[in-house]
């Protein structure tokens, strides 16, 4: 990493703690590195550090998830392999300027991931920057500017089954880089876009996030989007006795034209509204999402065929934890209103969808930097084929 020439020979290593969250708190166990997406667990990291005399600094962090996966595939194939979860490995970069006189500090933040290949392809696992972003903080909150992950559902992806696992296997045995966690079985996938986004401070335990998102464009037509899609989510937390309390709600809306012979107009839009809360080790998360415009697969502007499709996403998990093990099981379901074809729109007629995904996991936490971790799936759906999986991980955090 380069610091600016006056400051090189001040440059100085050395070995922080940068995170030290509460083990049993959900709520600050799942969060989300430079407002980034990268899912950290509860346990202290070391991240390393470089600082100057004249006030720069830079952090460097990140994560190495491994799993092994057996799927037994109803109509299709058994599989083994060795792959990513529904979290790639990461690097991720921060560099920040001296703060100025009017307490105002710009950074920049960078994530790089790479994918296992899920696949027998030699070599061939996706490697990408999820962040590229610029932000600058202050007392009034920070404005970020770039690439980050979302708002909207974003609270509702911090479940720990999913997030510290694998999830949805969208290709069966062969799906290749990353998993789905729960997108389509639970929640609407946040995903990273370029956008301008407002975080605010936290107020007593009640924060705010409002962004404009580049719009998502349907690839099945000629369309046309004019404006940002928007995003909000307003979060609140507060400790209880033995325990914390967590809630949140967000909405979003994105505008769509279809161009051509079959010209309209469509909204994707929707909202969600969830909660955690942990006493005395026990955990208990839900989230509800009702959406229109995105089908039971849970991500953005897919087919113009989803144009005014209901659907709802939802679930419900539970877990203990005792000493250095996380036990839990999680349920939840995607689900799409069949609509009939639209001939002065050029719309097919839809069906019927609906996605399950049952899950029991274990987390053992071998060191602050090192976690073991076991899944069992079965998963059920009306446009996929069947399946069950057996899934042994390990997670090296630094």
């Amino acid at each position: 990493m380069v610091l600016p020439s006056a400051a090189l020979s001040l440059a100085r290593i050395k070995v922080t703690k940068m995170i030290n969250f509460s083990k049993n708190s959900t709520s600050k166990a799942l969060f989300v590195l430079t407002s980034a997406g990268v899912f950290a667990s509860s346990q202290a990291l070391a991240g390393v550090s470089l600082e100057s005399d004249g006030g720069w600094s830079t952090d460097i962090y990140g994560s190495v998830p491994v799993f092994v996966v057996y799927t037994d595939n109803d109509d299709a194939e058994k599989g083994f392999r060795v792959q990513s979860g529904f979290n790639p490995a990461n690097i991720n970069f921060s560099v920040s300027a001296p703060e100025m006189e009017s307490g105002i500090t710009v950074s920049g933040h960078f994530q790089i991931d790479t994918h296992l290949q899920g696949s027998g392809v030699q070599n061939n696992g996706l490697f990408e920057s999820r962040i590229a972003n610029i932000k600058v903080s202050g007392d009034f909150g920070t404005l970020t500017f770039g690439k980050d992950f979302g708002v909207f559902n974003s609270s509702a992806i911090g479940d720990l089954s999913s997030q510290r696992g694998v999830g949805w296997l969208g290709g069966g045995a062969d799906t290749a880089n990353a998993t789905g966690g729960r997108i389509g079985t639970g929640y609407v996938f946040a995903n990273f876009n370029p956008q301008v986004k407002f975080t605010s401070k936290d107020y007593n335990g009640l924060s705010f996030k409002i962004a404009m998102i580049n719009p998502e464009e349907p690839q099945d037509a000629s369309v046309e989007t004019d404006s940002p899609r928007l995003e909000a989510q307003v979060n609140y937390s507060m400790p209880i006795e033995s325990g914390a309390l967590s809630v949140w709600s967000g909405l979003f809306q994105q505008a769509v034209s279809v161009t051509g012979e079959n010209a309209f107009d469509y909204d994707m839009q929707g909202y969600d509204i969830g909660a955690n809360i942990e006493l005395a080790g026990f955990g208990l998360t839900l989230n509800y999402t009702d959406t229109t415009g995105i089908g039971a697969d849970g991500l953005y502007g897919g087919t113009i065929e989803d144009a005014d499709v209901d659907a709802t996403q939802w679930y419900v998990e539970t877990y203990y934890t005792f000493g250095k093990y996380t036990v839990g099981a999680s349920y939840g379901e995607g689900s799409q209103d069949a609509r009939e074809a639209d001939a002065e729109s050029g719309l097919a007629a839809v069906g019927e969808v609906d996605n399950e995904l049952s899950m029991l996991f274990v987390n053992y936490q071998m060191s602050p930097q090192f976690r073991l971790i076991g899944e069992l799936q079965d998963y059920s759906s009306t446009v996929q084929d069947d399946y069950s999986a057996i899934v042994v991980g390990f997670q090296y955090d630094f």
